[in-house]
């Protein structure tokens, strides 16, 4: 799990939503690649506007490896969290087991780290934080011709509409994973992956829609990009 192979791993990604990238090379200046903060935008605007506006534009994303952080790299592939319940922010919370995290450097892209890492340490693994925002995740691709924000939007709605437009994530991985569409990594292993990005969400602007209400999985609902913030990408070869 290293920057390089991460990085071609998200190009690929934004190559789904006909966006293109190129991964600097490791003499390359690395400042000239996209800020962390904005490529994860790139995949929370609804997938096919961003397809149209790519469709306008030959603007190449530049994609530097200084935007990951290689120390909170975690491999869950062979990990089970059967029987065992985990919290942050103060809900559950579903790691990505059975995937591999890649994690965004992020320092200095946010007044703090509370909304990652809360107040103070967290007494065990298992635990919330003070004032930590809980985890959600976002399909970086398009399921039945929809982003996640569309569907979503679709089956949330209801008779009344009591739900809107917003940012739509889940607490489940395997909802987001039907916003994942097969991704092959750039580059010389050109092997196959799903691509999903690890979020925190602000708890405090947040919208919960059950199961029960929409018949496919609990989705969150945000009002705005800055009340979700991605710190990582999960991936799975398939």
């Amino acid at each position: 799990m290293d920057n390089q192979s991460g990085m071609n791993i998200l190009s690929s990604a934004l190559g789904n939503l006909n966006i293109p990238s190129r991964v600097l090379l490791p003499h390359q200046d690395q400042s000239n690649g996209i800020d962390a903060v904005d490529l994860h935008k790139m995949f929370l605007s609804p997938s096919i506007k961003a397809q149209q506006a790519s469709q306008q534009s030959t603007r190449t994303v530049m994609l530097s490896t200084a935007s990951l952080d290689g120390k909170y790299h975690y491999d869950f592939t062979n990990i089970s969290d059967n029987g065992v319940t985990f919290y942050r922010g103060g809900m559950i919370y579903n790691r990505p087991c059975g995937w591999k995290r890649y994690a965004y450097n992020l320092k200095g892209k946010y007044p703090d780290d509370i909304w990652l890492n809360g107040k103070n340490p967290r007494k065990d693994i298992y635990s919330s934080a003070e004032d930590e925002w809980p985890v959600s995740y976002h399909g970086t691709c398009l399921h039945n011709g929809l982003s996640i924000e569309e569907e979503g939007y679709k089956l949330c709605k209801g008779e009344r509409n009591l739900y809107g437009d917003g940012i739509y994530s889940t607490p489940d991985i395997n909802v987001a994973l039907l916003y994942a569409d097969t991704t092959e990594e750039k580059g010389q292993n050109q092997k196959k992956f799903k691509v999903i990005l690890q979020n925190r969400v602000n708890p405090k602007t947040l919208q919960k829609v059950s199961k029960a209400e929409n018949g496919v999985g609990e989705y969150w609902i945000s009002p705005n990009d800055d009340d979700v913030r991605a710190y990582g990408f999960c991936v799975k070869e398939y």
